[in-house]
């Protein structure tokens, strides 16, 4: 009879052995992973079916015994799913230490499928290492059951860290008969969805709160006359994720940056798992990445310097010309030289008497400049030439006023390429809002960045950032470039600025359009979730929405409206040089003209004096005569006087 026991339990050993192989190749055929690998209690043959059943499964498979000393980051390591079974049911199976590793490696995400055979569901429990269990782990404990054959049960913890607690739920059976039964067909995060209200930390930078109020009534506020819509837009999304899974976040308020610190304080926090979440959506950069992870790029922003682009304040001394183009230029003189030319011939035949060259480019100039001309004569083809000079000269006049005029409204403001480069070569005096994350964008290693730091760094450290209202009257008043967030700036230029000054609107990026991301610390758990959550906030019009909201609005620019400037000193100085250069020698050649004059006249007077003293000295005069004057004198007196005259 004992012999007939004893070959009984072996029988029974054996079959149920059998039926574990079976049960494994279920399990992961129905998990469709194409890779396994185990920690069995080392039988040979056991072993060896099991490995059978799941290569004719189609599955790679390794199985190591217990006892075996192993890496267990190395047998399990993976890039793709993997299958994991392990049998608690050894005696010198080291179970223990092969959950404290995979923990320490964290070997309870998607990547792994785990099936534990046990004996016992306390002996089971007591086992498991469930630090780095989350909502995503897939774990599965098979016992064996007196009325079902065997049980699957699905384990898992929220966040153990947070005061999660196991979970443990009855997922499928095993008969001999049927096979493998699944009751939870539901995703893992649809069926564990429910959080329970747990405490998750959630940090996050906040600058401008005033002291009087809680950080939750700040973070929910709608004016956008306070700053710190960076935070606020995140805390936003996050609270849409803790409605959607049901845990209550608790919030870290962070209002300083030390100095050395190149990551910023939140992406500090952490990695020292202070925090599970990051409700301000931060800079995406490489350095960052080995101290938090990215959940999802959601808050678009930018920064820029902005400055008023103003019409230079330079004379331009070639605008007189501008009207026309030099080809048309040249024809207008080719075309005043033969009228000149004609006209003078016209002239001539017609016997005028005071006609030549310098009277015909007189009244050609006189009619192309609408000034008038003299009438000279009364002869029909002088007069057909006068007419064609002066519609000439009227055509002329209108295509250069209609030119100017058209140029004053339509011409466009050369506004500055968006360019580090050119904003550092204008010389204009720089500021910008003091915020926390300035030195950190200095710090990109863009060429343009690194060119412009060199002129920033010459800037006095007490003149290098002022308060938005300063920055926005500085800005108004011209050549002056302020940085800011155009959240926080567009506001006050809205207020401050005229249409024509906002037209005037110029921005030069420092932080190029982009994407800000929101974070969670390397180890968390509740990244997944967000992810997920953020998705679907993403897709239903949520985010879009809270984008509006904290954004503030551009100003308006009304293009089809037109901005008449006064005419400054600096375009209307060509002209006025052109006119006191006339002026100018104007005055001279009528110097030049007294000076020969007055020449001239004077030897004529001393000559009639020579000539007058020479007649008296060889003539005796009568005294009736003596005071007289000799005729050819008093007719030379006489020519004197009518040519002054």
């Amino acid at each position: 009879m004992h012999l007939l026991g004893i070959f009984l339990s072996q029988a029974f050993i054996i079959v149920a052995y059998a039926q574990t192989s079976l049960i494994i190749r279920d399990y992961f055929v129905y998990k469709k992973v194409t890779r396994v690998v185990g920690f069995s209690c080392g039988d040979v043959e056991d072993d060896f079916l099991t490995m059978k059943l799941l290569t004719d499964a189609g599955m790679s498979t390794a199985i190591k015994p217990a006892g075996f000393q192993i890496n267990v980051l190395r047998y399990l390591d993976t890039t793709r799913t993997l299958g994991v079974f392990l049998d608690m049911r050894c005696p010198n199976q080291n179970v223990s230490g092969i959950f404290d590793d995979a923990s320490a490696y964290r070997m309870f995400d998607y990547s792994y499928n785990w099936l534990i055979l046990g004996s016992n569901m306390s002996r089971s429990l007591q086992s498991l290492n469930d630090s780095v269990f989350s909502i995503v782990t897939d774990f599965a404990i098979l016992l064996p059951d007196p009325k079902s054959g065997y049980v699957l049960y699905d384990v898992y913890n929220h966040c153990k860290m947070r005061g999660g607690i196991l979970n443990v739920t009855r997922l499928g059976t095993w008969r001999e008969d049927n096979g493998l039964a699944i009751i939870l067909t539901d995703s893992k995060i649809i069926r564990r969805r429910d959080y329970h209200g747990l405490r998750a930390k959630s940090a996050g930078i906040v600058l401008h709160r005033p002291p009087h109020m809680s950080l939750v009534d700040y973070l929910e506020g709608e004016g956008l006359e306070v700053m710190d819509n960076w935070p606020k837009f995140g805390y936003t999304l996050l609270s849409h994720v803790s409605d959607i899974f049901n845990f209550t976040m608790d919030l870290i308020e962070i209002n300083h940056w030390e100095k050395n610190d190149s990551n910023g304080p939140l992406m500090s926090t952490l990695k020292r798992d202070e925090a599970d979440l990051g409700y301000y959506p931060s800079i995406l950069r490489i350095e960052r990445y080995g101290d938090a992870r990215v959940i999802f790029p959601q808050w678009p922003t930018r920064t820029c310097f902005m400055f008023r682009t103003i019409p230079a304040m330079k004379m331009k001394p070639w605008i007189i010309l501008k009207p026309f183009a030099a080809d048309t230029w040249y024809m207008i003189v080719v075309i005043v030289v033969i009228t000149v030319l004609i006209l003078s011939f016209i002239l001539k035949l017609e016997h005028v008497s005071e006609y030549g060259y310098s009277i015909s480019a007189l009244i050609t100039v006189g009619a192309l400049c609408q000034q008038g001309f003299p009438s000279i004569t009364d002869q029909s083809a002088s007069r057909i030439a006068l007419i064609q000079i002066t519609v000439f000269g009227l055509l002329v006049f209108n295509y250069y006023s209609a030119a100017i005029v058209s140029a004053r409204l339509n011409e466009p403001l050369h506004k500055m390429n968006d360019s580090l480069y050119s904003l550092a070569h204008s010389k204009m005096q720089l500021a910008a809002e003091k915020n926390i994350f300035f030195d950190f964008l200095l710090r990109n290693q863009r060429p343009d960045v690194q060119y412009f730091k060199h002129v920033w760094n010459a800037i006095p450290e007490s003149k290098r950032f002022i308060p938005i209202e300063d920055g926005v009257e500085k800005i108004k008043g011209g050549d002056f470039a302020f940085h800011a967030d155009p959240d926080d700036v567009y506001p006050s230029i809205e207020q401050a600025f005229d249409r024509q000054m906002i037209c005037q609107l110029t921005e030069v990026h420092l932080l190029q359009p982009s994407e800000l991301g929101l974070w969670s610390n390397l180890k968390s758990h509740f990244h997944e979730i967000s992810k997920i959550a953020l998705l679907k906030i993403s897709t239903s019009g949520l985010r879009r929405r809270e984008i509006r909201r904290r954004s503030a609005r551009r100003p308006y620019c009304p293009n089809d409206e037109i901005f008449v400037s006064s005419v400054t000193i600096y375009e209307a100085a060509p002209i006025l040089f052109l006119l006191l250069f006339g002026m100018i020698i104007s005055l001279i050649i009528f110097g030049i003209e007294q000076l020969v004059f007055y020449t001239m006249h004077s030897k004529r007077v001393r000559g009639i004096k020579n000539h007058m003293k020479n007649e008296t000295k060889d003539k005796t005069l009568s005294k009736d005569k003596s005071t007289l004057i000799p005729p050819k004198a008093s007719n030379l007196f006489r020519k004197i006087l009518m040519t002054r005259r």
